[in-house]
């Protein structure tokens, strides 16, 4: 089945968007489960109870933990999802790391050699919004905000997730003034697409 990667900023509502994909997909008979990085393995929960909330020097620390948490959760839990049939939606993947720890100021062919042996989504979706919007959506929703939603890191890591989605063929979908709903119906149609053409393609086995 399908493994479709959503990308993008903090903020840029891409659990909401999952969240609601994924409603529509199993109203409609289809087999899906959503997952997310950082995991719920040992490493991914160090990550969101520590590493988030710390700034910590030299930044290769979170490349490594976070590329260490992406080992164990797809081959823990995305690749036997995939094998039992579901469509499975992830909420960040090796993007997440490329960009923000680019951003950070880690060499970007050393971030690629860390991820070099993950296995390809069947599609990544990249969601943006302006970065002055992003900031506006976190500070409505938190009381703080983590060390990686600063206005100008969000404007580098922004402009950094644009230049690796038109590299690599990545779809980006704008979400500034969409609503939830428009947005869901656009991700919903291109999802669809790529379930039509696996279906299409001839059997190798």
């Amino acid at each position: 089945m399908s493994w479709i990667v959503f990308e993008g900023p903090d903020g840029v509502g891409k659990s909401t968007i999952i969240r609601e994909v994924a409603n529509i997909l199993s109203q409609e008979g289809f087999k899906v489960a959503v997952t997310y990085e950082p995991s719920d393995s040992e490493i991914g929960k160090l990550i969101r109870e520590w590493l988030l909330k710390t700034k910590i020097e030299p930044p290769h620390v979170y490349a490594l933990l976070f590329t260490a948490d992406r080992y164990i959760h797809v081959y823990q839990k995305v690749m036997p999802l995939l094998r039992s049939g579901n469509i499975v939606l992830q909420e960040r993947y090796i993007e997440s790391t490329i960009v923000y720890q680019h951003a950070m100021g880690l060499p970007l062919e050393w971030l690629e050699i860390l991820n070099r042996y993950l296995p390809n989504p069947d599609l990544v979706i990249v969601l943006d919004a302006e970065p002055e919007e992003i900031l506006k959506r976190l500070k409505e929703r938190k009381k703080s905000i983590e060390i990686f939603e600063d206005i100008e890191f969000l404007r580098k890591v922004r402009e950094l997730y644009i230049e690796r989605a038109l590299k690599n063929n990545y779809i980006i979908v704008n979400t500034t003034g969409k609503t939830i709903k428009d947005t869901t119906a656009q991700i919903l149609s291109i999802i669809k697409e790529v379930i039509k053409n696996q279906k299409s393609r001839p059997s190798t086995g």
